[in-house]
C-alpha cells in the first residue's frame, strides 16, 4: 500500500474517531447553553407557576438558565404545536397539561399531532378539583342537586372552562337523564364568581375552589379525580357515586420527538430531583393546592395513552 494512501486512511480514521469522541463529549456536557421552557398557559395560573418553580430548580441542578416563555392558548395546544417543530436537542422543552395531548386532539380535528409525536419527559402535578355550589345552596350532595332538578324538570346551569368538564356533565346526564345548561366561561375564577353571585347553579374548578370552601363560601359535591383528595377526604369521587368517570388534567413536561437517549436521561434525573425537593413540594401544595405525582418518561406515555382511551368513547358521542 502506498505511503500516501496509508496516511490518508489514518487521517480519515482519526477524523472519524475525533468526531465520535467530540459527539460523546458534547452529549455528556449537556446542557452547554440556556434551555427554553415554553409554557402553554397564562402567567399566574397553576400550570405556569408549576413550570416557573421547576424551571428555577432545574437551572440550579443543571447549571444553565432555564428561561420560561409564555405560549398560551388552546388549553396548551398552541405550545404543543410550537414544541413539535423545535430541534430535538434538549434545549427546548414544554410545560403543559395532559388534556392537550389526550382529549383536545380528539375533539378538535384541526390539531394533527398525536401523543407519540413528542418525547414526554415527566408528569409533575395535578389540581385538587371539584364540582362546587354556594355554601347556602340547598344541595348538600350531588344526588340532592340531581334529584331536585329531575323533580322540577329543569336543567342544571353549569359554568365550564374545560372540555373534560363538559364530558363529565354529559356522562351524568347519560346516567340520570338530568340535562345541564353548559355556559362556557374563560377561566375557573369566572365560574366561581358566577356561582357565588347566584347566577349559575354549579361549576367545576381545578383548584380555586379550595379557599372558598375553607372560608365557608362554597361546598364541594364531588371530584373528577380517581381517588379522594387528601385535604378533602369527605368529597366523594364520581366513580364512587356510580358515574364511571374520572379525568385528571395532569401538568407535565414534554420535548420534541427524537430527543437523544442520554439527554433524555439527564433531563429525567434533573426533573425528578426538582419535583422531589421538599421546598418545591411544600410550595406547590401550600400555595397552589396542587398535588404532586411524578412519573418518568415511560410511565408518562402510558398514562397519556390510558387517558386517551378512557375519554375516546365519550368523545365519539359528541359527534
Amino acid at each position: 500500500m502506498a505511503p500516501r494512501f496509508t496516511t490518508l486512511l489514518s487521517l480519515s480514521a482519526a477524523a472519524i474517531a475525533l468526531t465520535l469522541t467530540t459527539g460523546t463529549v458534547n452529549a455528556a456536557g449537556y446542557p452547554e447553553k440556556p434551555i427554553t421552557m415554553l409554557i402553554g398557559f397564562n402567567p399566574g395560573g397553576a400550570v405556569d407557576t408549576t413550570g416557573r418553580i421547576i424551571a428555577d430548580k432545574l437551572q440550579k441542578i443543571l447549571g444553565q438558565p432555564v428561561v420560561a416563555v409564555t405560549k398560551s392558548g388552546g388549553g396548551g395546544t398552541v405550545m404543543a404545536s410550537q414544541l413539535i417543530n423545535a430541534a430535538p436537542d434538549g434545549y427546548t422543552i414544554g410545560m403543559g397539561a395532559s388534556a392537550a395531548y389526550t382529549l383536545t386532539p380528539q375533539i378538535n380535528k384541526n390539531i394533527k399531532y398525536k401523543i407519540d409525536d413528542f418525547t414526554h419527559l415527566a408528569t409533575l402535578t395535578y389540581p385538587s378539583d371539584a364540582i362546587v355550589v354556594k355554601a347556602d345552596s340547598p344541595y348538600k350532595t350531588l344526588k340532592d342537586m340531581i334529584e331536585a332538578h329531575k323533580k322540577e324538570h329543569k336543567p342544571i346551569s353549569f359554568a365550564s372552562q374545560v372540555s373534560a368538564s363538559r364530558l363529565m356533565v354529559m356522562q351524568i346526564t347519560a346516567k340520570t337523564g338530568v340535562e345541564f345548561k353548559v355556559i362556557p366561561v374563560k377561566g375557573g375564577a369566572i365560574g366561581i364568581q358566577e356561582v357565588l353571585g347566584g347566577h349559575i347553579d354549579t361549576t367545576w374548578s381545578g383548584s380555586g375552589w379550595t379557599e372558598q370552601v375553607r372560608a365557608g363560601k362554597m361546598r364541594a359535591l364531588a371530584t373528577m379525580a380517581p381517588d379522594r383528595m387528601k385535604d378533602f377526604p369527605d368529597v366523594p369521587t364520581l366513580d364512587e357515586l356510580g358515574y364511571d368517570f374520572d379525568f385528571v388534567d395532569t401538568f407535565m413536561l414534554s420535548a420534541p420527538k427524537g430527543l437523544p437517549a442520554d439527554v433524555l436521561a439527564k433531563l429525567e434525573s434533573a426533573i425528578k430531583q426538582a419535583i422531589s425537593d421538599p421546598e418545591v413540594q411544600n410550595t406547590l401544595h401550600d400555595k397552589l393546592k396542587l398535588l404532586t405525582k411524578y412519573r418518568d418518561s415511560k410511565d408518562t406515555v402510558a398514562f397519556l395513552k390510558a387517558q386517551h382511551a378512557k375519554v375516546e368513547p365519550l368523545v365519539a358521542k359528541l359527534k
